[in-house]
């Protein structure tokens, strides 16, 4: 595996656990401002996280190989999906060959932005940096746009996985361990936009349909759409860094471990709940009050934790194995 960086796998740990905690809260932002909050707040930075140290691990080798790989895990979540939605109960179960709606949009948008460096390998990276800001910054006027090839997502995340192949030569471990007194800025950072979240919900909210990259623009910000991806942007990256500067970059028990395993917990996390959900109606402790919801997101983390165990590795380990164990011994 090479030398791991704990700090990426303290942070990919802590960042699909908030994608657990946003899914759970998503199921019931109809009915509580909180989670409507969470919801923003997590949305805001997790995902742009998770792509922006993609970008940072990736290695221009093995690109048809990764490609692959990343193929094979979104078509077999997919798969999953269709047949625990037939145990489930669901009599007409859908699957969708070029799109969706669902987690499997990640495993193609990362195939995607492989592809794509080896495509632009040796050019101009920071201008295209800039068109592809750009780019997404005028695409929701595209009515079309959405889940059709994944590709509003693939569109509007890009930038932060270009962003993190231009940082690789940057030591961004030693940056931030000589920097330590702007962690202060840093928690005053992640506090104020917590604050917003909370506080100010009815004029940030509209946001949310920027952050999740997967909607055209909404007819009330179609004058200002361009200037709102922008700050939208902006608060993702500003929140990007400060949770970088944040996050121990030290082994930490348990934590950097089960980091290693994030891909564990995004390919089965929704698959549990919904199986979960059905023999024990687990969603039913949301209306038992604030100790109901509050132990409804511990619901969430627990089960990130749970996942994050290497009994839970199939089918990655072995999509993992036949595409690159069988490509060293040929």
């Amino acid at each position: 595996m090479g030398n791991r960086i704990a700090l990426w796998d303290n942070l990919k740990f802590f960042l699909v656990t908030c994608v657990v905690i946003g899914h759970f809260a998503d199921r019931f932002t109809d009915a509580s401002n909180i989670y409507d909050s969470i919801f923003l707040f997590i949305y805001s930075f997790h995902i742009p996280l998770f792509i922006f140290i993609s970008g940072l691990m990736y290695k221009n080798k093995d690109i048809t190989s990764k490609a692959i790989f990343f193929i094979s895990i979104g078509f077999a979540y997919k798969i999953v999906s269709a047949v625990v939605e037939r145990l489930l109960g669901t009599v007409k179960v859908e699957f969708f060959l070029l799109w969706d709606g669902g987690l499997s949009w990640f495993m193609f948008a990362l195939a995607a932005y492989t592809i794509i460096l080896r495509v632009i390998e040796g050019q101009n990276k920071r201008y295209i940096l800039i068109f592809a800001i750009v780019l997404a910054c005028f695409i929701g006027y595209d009515l079309g746009i959405g889940d059709f090839l994944y590709l509003s997502r693939i569109i509007i995340f890009f930038p932060f996985f270009l962003s993190g192949v231009l940082l690789q030569k940057v030591n961004i471990v030693d940056i931030k361990n000589k920097n330590s007194k702007y962690i202060f800025f840093a928690g005053l950072v992640v506090v104020i936009w917590l604050g917003l979240c909370v506080f100010e919900l009815d004029i940030f909210y509209r946001l949310r349909y920027l952050f999740t990259g997967r909607n055209p623009f909404f007819p009330q910000i179609m004058s200002y759409a361009p200037l709102a991806r922008l700050a939208s942007y902006t608060i993702s990256f500003v929140m990007c860094f400060a949770l970088i500067m944040l996050i121990p970059s030290r082994r930490m028990f348990l934590i950097t471990d089960m980091g290693k395993n994030s891909i564990n917990v995004y390919f089965w996390h929704m698959h549990i709940y919904y199986i979960l959900n059905k023999v024990f109606n687990i969603s039913n402790v949301f209306n038992y009050g604030v100790s109901g919801k509050l132990a409804f997101l511990l619901m969430a983390v627990l089960l990130s934790i749970v996942l994050s165990h290497n009994i839970f590795n199939f089918p990655i380990k072995q999509i993992r194995e036949q595409i690159f164990l069988n490509k060293k011994a040929s």
